[in-house]
C-alpha cells in the first residue's frame, strides 16, 4: 500500500511525458538524482507493441545515455519524508515471481545493485531509522527499526508506529525524530518528538502531522477538529498560524526545475545496456567455532534478540519443516544433527516473511558457543 501511495505521489510531482520515436510506446516519468547528476526515466508500456518496463538514464556530466538491464522495472525517487541517499529499485527477474519483501537499492555512480534496505540517517550520523510496512502472518504490520551506527545494535521501536494511518516521520536538525500517532490516553492524534539517546517522548501539539520544512523548521498539520484546516507550527518559537500556501511543503521551485525534459530524437534500440555489480548488504555476523557467517541483520524486540535462521541453515546444515495449521498460522520444526523440536511462541518471529529465532533456540540445538558482532559498513 505504501509503495502504491509513493508511486501515485511521484506521478503527481513529476508529470508523465511523451518521447519521440519508439519511446512513444511508453508512458514516461522522469526525475533528477542530485547525488550522481543523472536524469532518470521510468518507462511503462502504453500500448500492445511493448510488454516490459524499462529504465533509461542520462549522465549529464558526460552527456551519455544508457539503459539498465531488463530486470530493472523502476527506480524510485526518494520522497519526503523517506529521504535516503540512493534510489530504491523494483527488480523483476525473468521466470521468478516478484517478491515485494526483497528490497534493493541502486548506487548509480558506482553501478552497484545492493540487496538490502537503507536507513534514514540522522543529521549527526549516529542513528539510522528504517520503516517497514508489510503484510505478514498477523495481517498488515508496521515496524520501525532504529540502528545505533556507532555500535551496530538495532532495536524495534513500536512506539513510533501510527496504526491508523501510514506513518510520517522526519529527522530534525538536532537528530531527534518528529512523528505522530493516535494517543490512547488523549483519544486523539498527537504529534511527538522522540529522543534516540534517552528513548524519551515529548508532546509537541495535538493534531495530525502532514509535512515538515527543514529550512524554516516549521510543520504542516491539521488540528483534531471537523474543519481539518491546514496549520503551521514553528518548532523554534512554538507559534502557530493558519496556512494557506501548504504546497510549499511538498515541492520547491528548485526541485520542480530539475524535472528532466524529454529528448526529441533518441532511439532506444541504440542505447548501451549496462549490468550493475550485485552485492548483498550484511549488518551482522555470527561467529561459531571457526566459522564466521554473515547475516542481513540481528535486532531486538522487547529486549529480546532475534537472529535470521536461513543464513545459518545453509552454513551449518540446519533444517526446517514448515506445517501450515490454518490461515496465516504455521508450525516450525527445527532439526540439527540428532536434535529435533518444534519452535514455541516467543522463540521466533516472522519478520517480513523471514524466520528469526532467539539465541536460546541456537543453544537448544546444541550449537557451540557463538558470538554476534556488527559488520562495519557504510551508513546507507
Amino acid at each position: 500500500m505504501l509503495r502504491i501511495l509513493l508511486i501515485l505521489f511521484t506521478v503527481m510531482l513529476f508529470p508523465i511525458t511523451s518521447f519521440a520515436a519508439d519511446w512513444d510506446n511508453y508512458w514516461v516519468s522522469g526525475w533528477h538524482d542530485d547525488n550522481s547528476n543523472y536524469d532518470i526515466y521510468n518507462l511503462r508500456p502504453r500500448n500492445e507493441k511493448v510488454t516490459d518496463n524499462a529504465v533509461i538514464m542520462h549522465n549529464l556530466d558526460q552527456d551519455e545515455w544508457v539503459r539498465l538491464e531488463e530486470r530493472f522495472c523502476v527506480l524510485y525517487k526518494p520522497l519526503k519524508p523517506y529521504d535516503v541517499k540512493l534510489p530504491e529499485a523494483w527488480i523483476a527477474k525473468k521466470g521468478e515471481k516478484f517478491n515485494p519483501y526483497i528490497n534493493y537499492y541502486y548506487d548509480i555512480g558506482n553501478n552497484r545493485l545492493i540487496l538490502g534496505k537503507q536507513y534514514q540517517i540522522s543529521p549527526d550520523e549516529k542513528w539510522g531509522l528504517q520503516y517497514n510496512d508489510y503484510y505478514g502472518s498477523g495481517g498488515r504490520t508496521k515496524s520501525f527499526l532504529l540502528k545505533n551506527l556507532e555500535n551496530g545494535t538495532i532495536e524495534e521501536r513500536p512506539e513510533l508506529v501510527n496504526p491508523g494511518d501510514y506513518s510520517r516521520f522526519y529527522w530534525l536538525p538536532d537528530s531527534t525524530i518528529l512523528f505522530y500517532k493516535y494517543s490512547q490516553n488523549e483519544r486523539q492524534n498527537v504529534i511527538y518528538i522522540f529522543y534516540p539517546e534517552t528513548k524519551e517522548f515529548k508532546k509537541v501539539i495535538s493534531g495530525s502531522l502532514y509535512a515538515y520544512d527543514g529550512k524554516t523548521n516549521q510543520i504542516l498539520f491539521v488540528k483534531n477538529e471537523p474543519k481539518r484546516e491546514n496549520w503551521t507550527l514553528d518548532l523554534s518559537t512554538r507559534l502557530e498560524k493558519r496556512e494557506m500556501n501548504w504546497e510549499r511543503f511538498y515541492l520547491s521551485p528548485d526541485e520542480a526545475s530539475k524535472v528532466p525534459i524529454s529528448p526529441e530524437d533518441l532511439q532506444m534500440a541504440g542505447l548501451k545496456v549496462i549490468t550493475p555489480e550485485e552485492t548483498v548488504r550484511y549488518e551482522h555476523e555470527i561467529g561459531i567455532s571457526d566459522q564466521v557467517i554473515p547475516v542481513p541483520y540481528v535486532f531486538k524486540r522487547e529486549n529480546k534478540e532475534f537472529i535470521p535462521l536461513r543464513p545459518l541453515m545453509e552454513s551449518l546444515g540446519i533444517k526446517i519443516n514448515i506445517n501450515q495449521l490454518g490461515s496465516f498460522v504455521w508450525e516450525y520444526q527445527v532439526s540439527y544433527r540428532e536434535k529435533k523440536f518444534t519452535l514455541s511462541e516467543g522463540e521466533y518471529i516472522n519478520y517480513k516473511w523471514q524466520l528469526f529465532v532467539t539465541p536460546d533456540v541456537l543453544k537448544k540445538m546444541g550449537l557451540p558457543e557463538f558470538t554476534i558482532s556488527p559488520i562495519k559498513a557504510d551508513s546507507l
